[in-house]
């Protein structure tokens, strides 16, 4: 089972890419099950999520704002955007070029 933990860079910052409610609500409750947490210690469950979500080096995710949104669209070098739903279902091409 892909886990993610195993997402983490040092390298370049992760996007993960949420596109349903069930995706979202899947991924939340991962993240808790992995101790992924928001950067102030609040748990996943405990908050909204949203469509796109940064996963940091540290092991904590955050949300987008406008920059964030514009990277995510515009920065194919410096970030890696992941397709959650199919790097869960164990698809080989859950990276978004």
């Amino acid at each position: 089972m892909r886990t993610i933990k195993e997402l983490i860079s040092n390298e370049k910052r992760v996007y993960i890419l949420l596109k349903n409610k069930e995706t979202q609500a899947r991924f939340m409750v991962d993240a808790e099950k992995e101790g992924v947490i928001y950067g102030d210690g609040i748990k996943p469950t405990e908050r909204m999520v949203d469509d796109i979500m940064a996963l940091l080096p540290d092991g904590t995710i955050c949300f987008l704002g406008f920059v964030g949104r514009m990277r995510y669209n515009l920065d194919k070098d410096n970030i890696i955007r992941i397709d959650y739903h199919k790097y869960v279902d164990g698809a080989n091409d859950y990276i978004i070029c």
